[in-house]
């Protein structure tokens, strides 16, 4: 494919290199011209230091105007306060890129972070993209070959210099990699920037990241259209999963919406494989890139022991990775080499002995036959213990089949003492190679979903952002018409009036057709049944009036100060299943709407799917099908079938009403929407809505 990001190809490949800043002059000519030339090129260098001089017969220019021909990037490691001005210079100069190595920056508080400010609008002023600052020179470094790598490469982008360095450190164990990019503070280029670059390098096969945070949602989305258009898998370890309860909002969806699960939500609209700790992440993405894409599911399971075979059919359970048993024709084969005694229906287990009494021809056979069922996928082979006698030939047939059989052999090796011929093996075969059952079967797990929902990456549309006249003059009014706005927007409240005495309570209970609810009417109570300001199924027009005093009371007793708009009287509803519907804000990605189980209990269960905006209805249909209490609405134990159709359209007109109000709208929560039998439609039957200052 052709490289899209032609800025950074530049970048990596610069016509020309300034190294500006402190200057080893204790190492030889010969040293200084080794680690110049494998970092940026033979002769392609130049040295920068006001204090000039010279190694050898290499100068030192005390300005990058002195450099006495044209250079395309300049690597910068200066005090920061002097960094701003440097850049000047480089501006002055026609540098275009700038590598800014020093730290000191945000990193350590306010001042640095002003000084970091100052970086970013010196290289706008002088129409120079920054790599850093706080950052070092990894993306220039020689990444190892590995030889008869087997797949394809991964390209590492991370926001820790030290964290990619591990990573990419799995060329021991035969994996190979395109570049690690280490992207510092991010003064101007991104994480995304370097996604989508990779989305396009012909030498990337898999796209990996450590991530602790994005800040550009335009330019994240665009990376990952990129990866999915050009099939690169994106493997990320996103931290700040423990971060849900860091920002605590008034309604129910704050509670329920962290940040971490939006960023789960655009995850899951996107493909991207999420994963926990730096192990998982380089193991992932290795499968990925060993395996390439469509390899079908099925694990034949392969090990020396019982109790190896047995935890590895419990680990790829607990993953969900199928290991189905192997046809009649295959055990029958495989009885013709292994004891009667010993299960080969799928875990095989061969009794350890096997591999010590038999010649290499029937060692390979056995796992040719598994490999060869028609239900097997790949075989995986598992090795929890380094017994030279057993796990060294079991090594070298592994070598000699990997080439030869037609589905992968996937190994594991659980053994801390990997100084063994056996393993040496397993790295020569370059076959996807885990340190754990558990490594290894969530990575299976990963991949095979990945294939799954590969077809159903797709660009979402933006949806519409205009507002409805009548919702334009509910949100003028004082205090805004948050039902009108609402209902402007299609979504469907029960009949409800907002009153200020108990005698009109009565009225508007009469029109409306008993049994009614009452409710306080007050932004300032989010929960108004935990604090007891809600009467369900009042029946008679008497007690009306008595709830309605009653709940003003109460609230007036709670809380002298609150903001009381009066009493609601609501109609009652009865049966259907009650779900939450709410919208909250991620200070990145913008607007999420989530969906969840309803009624008092939404946070107690906390069963709930987030997507970010844009979202369309596909993404609305699996929401709502990820929920454990997906199960209430399709029926479960006798129960008529809920009107999906209609909960879908609530969550898209909710969309809808999110991309409309922009910046006005903080959150949304309508709690409950109780979605009734099918054909009957959904109805919202309370909500609280926190807008902004518009």
């Amino acid at each position: 494919m052709a490289q899209r990001r032609a800025d950074l190809e530049e970048f990596f490949h610069p016509d020309g290199v300034a190294v500006i800043g402190g200057v080893d002059r204790s190492q030889t000519e010969a040293a200084l011209r080794d680690a110049m030339d494998a970092r940026w090129g033979e002769g392609n260098w130049h040295l920068v230091n006001p204090k000039g001089g010279s190694i050898g017969s290499v100068p030192i220019h005390e300005s990058v105007a002195d450099v006495p021909v044209p250079v395309a990037l300049a690597v910068i490691s200066t005090p920061p306060a002097v960094c701003v001005s440097v850049l000047d210079e480089c501006g002055a100069a026609g540098i275009r890129y700038a590598l800014v190595f020093s730290s000191g920056f945000s990193e350590v508080g306010p001042e640095g972070a002003a000084l970091e400010a100052e970086l970013g609008e010196a290289g706008r002023r002088n129409n120079i993209r920054i790599f850093g600052p706080n950052t070092n020179t990894n993306a220039f470094e020689p990444v190892p070959e590995v030889p008869n790598l087997r797949g394809g490469k991964i390209g590492v982008v991370t926001q820790s210099g030290h964290n990619g360095r591990p990573i990419v450190q799995g060329v021991h164990f035969g994996i190979g990699f395109s570049r690690q990019v280490p992207c510092g503070n991010e003064v101007d280029l991104e994480v995304s920037d370097f996604i989508e670059y990779f989305a396009y390098d012909k030498d990337t096969a898999v796209i990996a990241g450590y991530i602790e945070g994005f800040r550009s949602a335009d330019k994240l989305r665009t990376a990952l259209e990129a990866a999915n258009a050009q099939h690169k898998p994106v493997v990320l370890l996103k931290i700040g999963a423990t971060d849900a309860g860091s920002r605590m909002a008034s309604s129910h969806t704050g509670h329920l919406t962290g940040s971490d699960a939006v960023i789960d939500g655009l995850f899951e609209q996107y493909g991207v494989v999420r994963v926990r700790d730096l192990d998982e992440l380089l193991e992932t993405a290795a499968l990925f890139a060993k395996l390439g894409p469509d390899v079908n599911e099925g694990a034949g399971l392969y090990s020396i022991s019982g109790g190896s075979s047995t935890l590895m059919a419990e680990a790829a359970e607990l993953a969900g990775v199928a290991a189905p048993p192997l046809a009649e024709e295959t055990q029958e084969k495989l009885h013709c080499h292994i004891p009667g005694y010993l299960s080969v229906s799928n875990p095989v287990d061969n009794g350890g002995t096997f591999i010590t009494t038999q010649p290499a021809e029937i060692r390979r056979q056995v796992i040719r036959d598994i490999n060869n069922d028609p239900a097997v996928g790949y075989t995986v082979i598992g090795i929890t213990g380094a017994v030279p006698s057993m796990t060294d030939p079991l090594g070298e047939d592994i070598v000699a089949l990997a080439d030869e059989v037609e589905k992968p052999i996937i190994a594991t090796w659980n053994s801390f003492k990997v100084d063994e011929v056996g393993f040496d093996r397993l790295v020569e075969s370059g076959i996807p190679l885990f340190r754990s059952f558990r490594g290894c079967f969530s990575a299976l797990a990963a991949y095979h979903s990945y294939q799954r929902h590969r077809s159903t990456f797709r660009v979402r549309p933006p949806l519409p952002d205009a507002r409805p006249e009548a919702a334009e003059t509910a949100l003028e009014a004082s205090p805004p018409d948050t039902g009108a706005v609402l209902r402007s927007f299609g979504l469907p409240l029960v009949a409800s009036e907002v009153v200020s005495s108990v005698g009109d309570a009565r009225r508007v209970a009469a029109e409306i057709g008993l049994p009614v609810a009452v409710k306080i009417a007050s932004a300032d109570f989010p929960h108004k049944s935990d604090a007891g300001l809600v009467v369900l199924g009042v029946d008679t027009l008497d007690e009306v009036e008595q709830a309605a005093q009653s709940v003003l009371d109460r609230a007036r007793a709670a809380a002298p100060d609150a903001a009381i708009d009066g009493v609601e009287v609501q109609q009652m509803v009865s049966g259907g299943t009650e779900m939450i519907v709410g919208v909250t804000r991620d200070p990145t990605l913008g607007p999420a709407v989530m969906v969840g189980t309803g009624g008092v209990f939404a946070e107690v269960l906390a069963d709930t799917a987030v997507r970010p905006l844009p979202l369309d209805e596909a993404d609305a249909y699996e929401m709502i099908r990820l929920l454990q209490g997906f199960a209430l609405l399709d029926g479960a134990r006798s129960r008529p079938p809920a009107d999906v159709d209609a909960l879908v359209e609530a969550i898209m007109s909710t969309a809808t009403l999110a991309t409309a109000l922009g910046n006005r709208l903080t959150e949304l929560d309508l709690n409950p929407v109780v979605v009734l039998d099918r054909g009957h439609g959904a109805v919202v039957v309370d909500h609280l809505m926190i807008l902004a200052d518009g």
